[in-house]
């Protein structure tokens, strides 16, 4: 480098020319020789930051459903929000109204509020997105879950039994959160489970859910509320 400088400095453009030949050559050769060695170091820092991007994201996902659930739940609105895993929901989808949008609180508390047009119904969330919104869903139709139950949480049963879905309910007449998967009710759930059940999902896809303890079902009060809606 010194003698390159040197040679524009002084004029010698043959020289300059010469350097920078070898100059390129040599490039060529480091790369080649360490081209593995290259290719590791790039592949690894790549993975990092996906990695470190990825972890953000759901973390910022679990705080946003979490925090959604307990909105809900202080002002007795009700919800299903349903979140497809390995088993795609595309009849559901395909019954509801498309929204496509990133998951955030506003979006979430706007569609389940009472008396909008999407309120009826459950919202289908895959990865990190809405995709759905007044999804019908089926009831189970298992006659052991307690006759305390409404509609609202017998859908959600519905559903994890036919999927591997882990579905969130916020009753709207006693303000309990719970989850169903695999058929199984958890209920008086607190932000502390959200966030861990939520993040046993996000970050451990390909393995089986893991289960809370699974507690005795407290009375839940079905109003009879008319029509196809979704209630507790």
């Amino acid at each position: 480098l010194v003698l390159y400088a040197a040679a524009q400095f002084l004029g010698l453009f043959t020289l300059v020319w010469l350097l920078q030949n070898v100059f390129s050559y040599l490039f060529l050769v480091v790369v080649i020789l360490f081209h593995e060695d290259i290719r590791q170091a790039l592949s690894t820092m790549n993975f990092r930051l996906l990695f470190r991007r990825k972890k953000n994201d759901r973390g910022d996902l679990i705080k946003t459903l979490s925090s959604t659930a307990l909105w809900l739940d202080s002002r007795r609105i009700g919800a299903i929000i349903v979140i497809e895993r390995n088993v795609e929901l595309g009849d559901i989808l395909e019954k509801g109204v498309k929204i496509d949008a990133v998951v955030t609180q506003d979006l979430l508390s706007t569609i389940f509020f009472p008396n909008t047009a999407l309120h009826d119904g459950a919202v289908i969330i895959r990865g990190d997105r809405i995709e759905a919104a007044a999804c019908i869903l089926h009831v189970s139709d298992n006659n052991a879950i307690s006759h305390d139950l409404g509609t609202r949480h017998r859908a959600a049963l519905g559903v994890s039994e036919n999927s591997d879905a882990m579905v969130l309910i916020v009753s709207e007449e006693t303000g309990i959160i719970s989850m169903a998967q695999n058929g199984k009710l958890t209920r008086h759930l607190d932000a502390d489970a959200v966030r861990k059940v939520l993040g046993r999902i996000y970050n451990q896809t390909h393995s089986r859910f893991w289960h809370l303890t699974h507690r005795q079902p407290a009375a839940v009060h079905n109003e009879g509320k008319k029509g196809g809606e979704q209630h507790d």
